[in-house]
């Protein structure tokens, strides 16, 4: 793995800014279209952006039957299952608690390195990381929704295992060999294509509905899926493969501060202090682990 320098962290940067404004544009997106039909319509935007610009520097599909399983599966946990995850999360989330949520996956990230990786164990300060985070969690989420029953959890918890879901997928990436980070965004968003549409055109109906879309809905689909889910994958991919998914991992600090932002900024959301120190848990634990990871290498 190459070590980080400037160019690496200011692509992070972008794409920290970029999937932080993803979570208002689902929120827009929603107002026409249901969970998994966005989750169904950018994967589909994407993967024909991805697959043209691939197929024009000269790439080509793979032919190997493995190589597409492997696809099919990181596009699953990569794509499919955390795209529908957080859309159905927000339906009753504010976006900028979804992305603070989102912001685990760095802590998740560490214990999936320590099982599927020969040199990346947990230490005492991985584990007070965690446990930082962990109580970071419980302060977004709040006591009294404990008290309120499944309902108001499962939206929260929904986020947390899209974000479960991203670094599972980041552990698989390595699996995949002779593909270009270009095709192999295609690929992976094709194969993710194949889930969500079928279940899209099954489940929802999007086009029985088609009239009476807002136009800022469509628009937030198409952003969704030419920004966030197309130009962030490339990059996304390229970083795992230079640099390894525990560093793309990071991106977790920046995605809820951006996201936080243009919560405020747009959709008028309440920033409150609960939120704040969980954020502040969450980032902390996660610098923490940071610190274990720096000095056991």
């Amino acid at each position: 793995m190459k070590i980080a320098g400037l160019h690496a962290y200011t692509l992070l940067a972008l794409q920290g800014m970029v999937w932080g404004s993803s979570f208002q544009a689902i929120k827009y997106a929603l107002e026409g279209f249901g969970p998994m039909s966005v989750a169904a319509g950018r994967i589909f935007i994407a993967a024909l952006v991805l697959l043209t610009y691939a197929m024009m520097q000269g790439e080509r599909l793979p032919r190997s039957i493995y190589t597409w399983l492997n696809l099919l599966l990181i596009g699953f946990f990569n794509c499919a299952l955390p795209f529908f995850l957080i859309p159905w999360g927000e339906q009753s989330l504010d976006s900028g608690r979804a992305a603070i949520f989102m912001a685990t996956s760095p802590l998740f990230a560490i214990l999936i390195a320590h099982l599927t990786s020969s040199n990346e164990h947990i230490t005492r300060y991985k584990t007070a990381g965690f446990l930082l985070g962990f109580v970071g969690v419980l302060c977004v989420i709040g006591i009294d929704t404990f008290d309120s029953g499944v309902g108001d959890l499962l939206p929260q918890l929904a986020i947390i295992c899209a974000a479960i879901s991203y670094v599972i997928a980041g552990a698989m990436v390595k699996r995949v060999e002779g593909l270009s980070s270009a095709m192999m965004s295609a690929g992976v968003l094709i194969g993710a294509c194949l889930i969500t549409v079928p279940a899209s055109l099954w489940l929802e109906s999007p086009f029985s509905q088609a009239t009476n879309v807002p136009d800022s809905a469509i628009i937030a689909l198409i952003y969704l899926g030419l920004l966030p889910t197309g130009v962030a994958f490339v990059v996304r991919f390229y970083l795992i493969r230079q640099y390894g998914y525990t560093f793309i991992a990071q991106v977790g600090y920046l995605v809820p501060i951006f996201s936080v932002f243009f919560g405020v900024v747009l959709l008028d959301e309440v920033f409150t202090l609960a939120m704040f120190a969980g954020l502040l848990l969450i980032l902390g634990g996660i610098a923490l682990s940071r610190r274990g990871a720096k000095a056991q290498a």
